[in-house]
């Protein structure tokens, strides 16, 4: 232990000061990587926003020009409106006429029976997919009278293959 170096107090002292101060500029380097970090942060979320706002003139451009198209559709139908308004009022009155004049009453004619209406039965066959709304949409009738007419329920369920009764 003979070769131990004896540091006198301002020498222990000077080196204390010495590593207090390379402590705190560690420190403040890290603050100010940190801090950078942070800063980098916002600014890259500001470039996204920018980017965003740079987006959207083009959305109205794009969106400005379908409605010229539009416009342009529009001004066409209203057009041919016209026309066909002017079509529809250049009419010949001669049909209205015929529909006014009542033919003269004959005397001594036999009366005609008009033939009463034959009932036929009307079937639809049910295929994959089709329920009892698009088959009562498809003819014009009611759920309900498809139903009646064939003794379903509420619960019942249809079968492709099977036979509706859709009208007596």
């Amino acid at each position: 232990m003979a070769d131990e170096i004896q540091l006198s107090s301002f020498a222990r002292i000077g080196f204390a000061v010495l590593t207090i101060l390379l402590i705190l500029l560690l420190g403040a380097t890290m603050g100010i990587i940190i801090g950078s970090k942070t800063r980098m942060k916002q600014l890259e979320g500001r470039i996204v926003k920018l980017e965003a706002i740079e987006y959207r003139p083009t959305q109205l451009w794009e969106q400005a020009e379908s409605f010229d198209q539009l416009k342009d559709r529009v001004d066409k139908l209203e057009v041919s409106l016209s026309k066909t308004n002017y079509l529809l009022k250049d009419q010949d009155p001669l049909p209205k006429k015929i529909a006014e004049i009542t033919p003269p009453k004959v005397e001594n004619s036999i009366p005609i029976r008009a033939p009463h209406k034959i009932a036929q039965k009307r079937y639809h066959t049910v295929t994959s997919g089709e329920t009892l709304y698009s088959i009562s949409h498809r003819y014009g009738l009611p759920v309900e009278n498809i139903r009646l007419l064939n003794k379903l329920t509420d619960e019942s369920v249809i079968h492709p293959g099977q036979r509706l009764l859709l009208s007596l």
